[in-house]
């Protein structure tokens, strides 16, 4: 996957008054307008954050490892309404 230069989504991160984090698990920083919904790394049952794009995929297995999220926020439901459990 093609991934920008940094410096180009930092510019763009601080001209919109986006977030510029690192993320948790590889500790490269990226912007709040990169985020995707669903994306995160759960700390507890109600404190989440987000990560990467390039470690969705290890997030994904931390959390199901450590029984998180109790809640799905990237499925949705056939009305098009956010479920309001993962099972």
């Amino acid at each position: 996957m093609f991934y920008k230069p940094r410096f180009l989504h930092r510019c763009w991160a601080f001209l919109r008054g986006h977030a510029w984090i690192p993320c948790p698990i590889c500790k490269r920083r990226f912007g709040g307008h990169e985020r995707i919904p669903g994306a995160e790394l759960w700390i507890t049952e109600r404190d989440s954050v987000s990560v990467c794009r390039r470690c969705i995929d290890a997030a994904e297995e931390t959390n199901a490892a450590n029984g998180y999220p109790r809640v799905s926020r990237r499925a949705a439901t056939s009305a098009g309404e956010k479920p309001t459990s993962a099972s």
